[in-house]
């Protein structure tokens, strides 16, 4: 009955809201990370607009159990996360992308798996002017520190970037035991799952089942755990932006009982990459306004698995009070300015990795039980892969209609066998063996980890869409937030730098109008 309640209620205000318009100092369109995270720490008169509808995460759970799957990756993504309104249908972004995303209130927030990186320094303070952050990794840091408490982020001690954490990871030391004499710069991921047996906010604690896209008891931090006092209107698509002159006025949108104009004095595009471009494209932009550059330099991850052997070694696996992956730095770099991270799975390998992994001479010798403890040291790579933004994918949308032109990726991918070459050369050098029957280059046939980064990147060159100050350029009271941002993304999962840029955004506005 209370959720029936809490339905109507949410009704009844709609339905008020397109019998008049709504006036606000800041709109922030988008309710995930990005949008959330700079909204708890703005001052004033804050309004927020979601296009996706709220929903419960055990129901969305119980749903997915029932549901008849044949790729459950894919089916966590497109079903457990599917939106009841048509609006709300994400763009097929090719079939050669794998990246996909959702349109539900809080958006990918609620799909990612809690590994949290930090951008490495390389990538920020980088000599090269056209894909350079216009700040150096030491002004976004103090942001990083609020916005890992903000994840309730829990890591390994020997996690080399001195993060501010809520908890430790328990298992760390059984890992490094065993890796140490061929990894021994090794640790544990960062995760944002609640480990805190004390916690009194309304998220979960995190029991270690695994299966963290979905968690059975939502201890995995999504936006909507983010605290913040601002209103949120739900199911309220904004379709474009009215200017006058180089200042936006007002946001055109749409809902479920009709059109809604909001009119407001700044406005903070916070919504998905495709979508953020999408609205932009559809707006009237200024002429001064780089409408050009809009998704020019889309960003992604493209993928390897691999697998070795820690000879003598047997890995510590279920050890852990929470799913994470081992991080390798010697395993990782940059080859031909692409860098690339190395994870080990701390998962059992699959029994393809195993079969390719057993040693035949030793069980046509009958040394079957040597050679069946040996698989105890296997060890399954995840390769994350940087699609650099000179390689020229890029986004555009045109008579309603999303192209992507993945042409670059296609004629420079052949780079990536170097850096596969470098990482078999590196095991070796460090007395690991490569399995080669494991080995699966994903990045041969498609790119995407759904890590949709750089359509709107943030530069104080000639190739930027974004100033330093975070605002369109063009425009007087545009602003931008979220991964749309990255004038270049690294290897790392970008959630935790999207949510550090928000807070950085928020700290601006406030500093300016106070």
């Amino acid at each position: 009955m209370e959720a029936l309640a809490s339905t109507a209620f949410r009704t009844e205000i709609i339905m008020t809201l397109v019998k008049t318009n709504l006036s606000c100092d800041i709109l922030i369109i988008g309710n995930g990370f990005a949008g959330r995270a700079v909204a708890g720490s703005l001052d004033g008169d804050v309004l927020i607009v979601e296009r996706g509808e709220k929903f419960n995460i055990f129901e969305r759970r119980s749903q997915f159990n029932a549901m008849k799957k044949s790729n459950r990756h894919s089916a966590l993504i497109r079903q457990a996360y599917e939106s009841k309104h048509e609006f709300n249908t994400p763009e097929r972004l090719g079939d050669d992308c794998g990246s996909e995303y959702i349109l539900v209130d809080g958006g990918c927030s609620n799909h990612w798996g809690g590994l949290s990186f930090r951008l490495t320094q390389a990538v920020f303070d980088q000599p090269n002017l056209d894909d350079q952050w216009p700040f150096s990794y030491s002004d976004i840091t103090p942001y990083y520190n609020k916005a890992e408490q903000l994840l309730r982020l829990s890591a390994d001690p020997r996690d080399p970037d001195s993060r501010n954490l809520i908890g430790t990871i328990q298992g760390g030391d059984l890992w490094r035991e065993a890796m140490d004499s061929f990894f021994p710069s090794a640790y544990l991921g960062a995760q944002a799952h609640n480990l805190a047996l004390n916690d009194q906010s309304k998220q979960g604690v995190c029991l270690g089942a695994g299966d963290c896209e979905l968690c059975p008891m939502d201890a995995k931090t999504r936006s909507a755990h983010l605290e913040m006092d601002h209103q949120v209107v739900h199911e309220t698509v904004v379709r474009s932006l009215i200017f006058e002159g180089n200042k936006a006025v007002k946001a055109l949108c749409d809902t479920n009982d009709g059109p809604l104009e909001i009119n407001f004095n700044r406005v903070i595009v916070a919504a998905h990459g495709v979508e953020s471009l999408k609205l932009l494209w559809n707006s009237k932009l200024p002429e001064e306004a780089p409408q050009h550059l809009i998704g020019h330099f889309y960003q992604d991850h493209a993928v390897a698995e691999l697998a070795c052997q820690l000879p003598g070694t047997m890995l510590p696996y279920m050890q852990t009070n929470t799913a994470s992956q081992v991080i390798i730095p010697e395993l990782s770099g940059e080859v031909f300015g692409i860098e690339y991270t190395t994870l080990g799975l701390m998962t059992r390998p699959s029994g393809h990795i195993t079969a390719a992994a057993l040693d035949l001479d030793m069980l046509n010798s009958s040394e079957i039980e040597t050679a069946i403890k040996q698989l105890g040291s296997v060890l399954h790579l995840y390769v994350l892969l940087e699609i650099p933004p000179h390689w020229g994918l890029s986004m555009s949308y045109t008579n309603g209609k999303l192209n992507v032109d993945s042409s670059g990726y296609h004629e420079n991918k052949g780079i990536y066998d170097q850096v596969i070459e470098a990482i078999y050369s590196k095991m070796k050098s460090l007395g690991v063996k490569p399995v080669l029957g494991a080995e699966n280059l994903h990045y041969k046939h498609s790119y995407g980890t759904h890590h949709i980064m750089g359509t709107l990147n943030m530069s104080t060159g000639v190739r930027g869409v974004v100033d330093a100050d975070f605002k369109l350029k063009g425009t007087s009271n545009v602003y931008i937030a979220g991964s749309s941002l990255f004038p270049r993304c690294g290897s790392r999962n970008p959630t935790v730098t999207v949510v550090a840029l928000s807070l950085m955004l928020a700290d601006k506005l406030n500093r300016v109008h106070r």
